[in-house]
């Protein structure tokens, strides 16, 4: 095939390996659900509230692209969702968007070992059950919706991560029992303090645990920051079983959100450090909301702001030929582009330092649906990505590889069109 750039010269880009992607919209789940299947025996036995036995469904996604389940719900309920890898080298992280296309819930490994869980009460309507493997790495899974008194596919967090010392689940770090020394958190229950934030940065090697108490049910968000210590928390109730786990939710950096909240109660949260435990880490509870949650995937580039100006995206406008922006990228938020492409063709972006930088693209559809990025292209620091467009809009996000990097960085995009014999 040959393409030439518009307005300029033939030229051959066949090592950019483009295949024009085929398109097609229903807008369930805000496109989430396009080309999702059905879970159990189809549409009109997919309703978990009344459905006599789990919903099933096994399920291959394909690198960097999602594979999705469909159920609904006649009546509000507590409802189950899980995925299990379905070979032994599968990693599942699974989402769940209602029928607007809002991200409800996020988990990688609280099934147990690399399977994925969460248990939350849904209203009614219809949801869409995504599952992509870890890293975007392709996945084939097998897929699970039940109500909470039916029987799980996963083991949960009670399930570990293999066998320890006498059997018992292994999880990274002994468990926190009621007598495990931890520091407390606050005078009392810290409710009233969530929304500043209940703040204390202390290595890993001298401070592991952490005690809090909450008066009430409380929405809220747990931290661990120091990207250079590499933090990885779990949070356990008061008798010491494990309720949450993460690790690079924020890049190098862990969260817990809570956004359905989390219980009145005791609780402790743990620390390992992967890189190094002898530097301090930050841990953070705070309040948390939907709001919270979609800002912050927004500015780690988890998920695609809406264009309708509650977040800032920069309009590249109509992309004709080429666009070129110098921007001043902070390594803690994403920078957002948009542009619109009026036919076929391929865009070539490209993220280039221009000092103290380290960029890292993501690219969007206007539904939101992730359609590719990249790091270090070429043996270099900088990034480049090839996309096949059609008629549409399109995002960008650039943002550093860490946080300490402040740096400018070139963002250029260069379309190419099909070239006339």
């Amino acid at each position: 095939m040959c393409l030439r750039r518009s307005a300029f010269a033939v030229i051959a880009i066949s090592s950019l390996g483009w295949a024009a992607p085929v398109w097609a919209q229903s807008g369930l789940c805000a496109g989430v659900g396009d080309g999702g299947q059905w879970m159990g025996p189809g549409q009109a036995g997919a309703d978990i509230a009344n459905a006599a036995t789990a919903l099933d469904l096994a399920v291959a996604s394909q690198a960097g692209a999602r594979a999705v389940g469909l159920f609904s719900l006649s009546a509000t309920t507590p409802v189950r969702i899980e995925a299990a890898p379905a070979a032994p080298d599968g990693d599942t992280i699974i989402e769940l968007f209602d029928a607007d296309g809002r991200l409800l819930v996020i988990d990688d490994d609280s099934g147990g070992g690399v399977s994925s869980r969460a248990e939350l009460a849904l209203e009614p309507g219809v949801y869409c059950l995504a599952v992509m493997g870890f890293g975007g790495e392709a996945v084939r899974a097998d897929l699970r919706v039940s109500r909470l008194e039916m029987q799980a596919l996963t083991a949960g967090l009670a399930g570990g991560f293999g066998d320890w010392q006498g059997g018992a689940p292994f999880v990274g770090i002994d468990p926190c029992l009621p007598d495990t020394p931890a520091i407390t958190l606050g005078t009392g229950p810290i409710d009233a303090d969530l929304g500043k934030g209940v703040t204390m940065a202390n290595s890993v090697d001298a401070v592991p645990y952490y005690r809090f108490s909450l008066a009430a049910p409380q929405p809220l968000s747990i931290s661990a920051t120091n990207e250079q210590a590499d933090p990885y928390i779990y949070l356990f109730d008061a008798s010491g079983v494990l309720l949450a786990e993460n690790d690079d939710a924020d890049n190098l950096n862990s969260r817990i959100d809570y956004f359905q909240p989390l219980a009145a109660g005791d609780y402790c949260i743990g620390m390992r450090a992967l890189s190094d435990p002898s530097l301090p880490v930050r841990v953070t509870i705070s309040a948390r909301g939907l709001q919270d949650v979609a800002a912050a995937s927004y500015a780690n580039a988890e998920n695609a702001p809406p264009l309708d100006g509650s977040w800032p995206v920069e309009d590249l406008g109509v992309l004709t030929t080429t666009a070129v922006r110098e921007w001043q990228v902070p390594g803690d938020q994403a920078q957002w582009f948009v542009f619109e492409s009026r036919a076929e063709g391929l865009v070539l972006i490209s993220a280039d330092t221009i000092d103290d930088g380290d960029p890292i693209l993501d690219i969007f559809a206007a539904d939101g649906t992730w359609l590719g990025g990249n790091d270090d292209a070429n043996g270099s620091v900088n990034a480049q990505h090839a996309l096949p467009v059609q008629a549409g809009r399109y995002l960008v996000a650039m943002r550093q590889f860490e946080e300490e990097y402040q740096g400018l960085i070139r963002l250029t995009l260069t379309r190419y069109v099909l070239a006339t014999p």
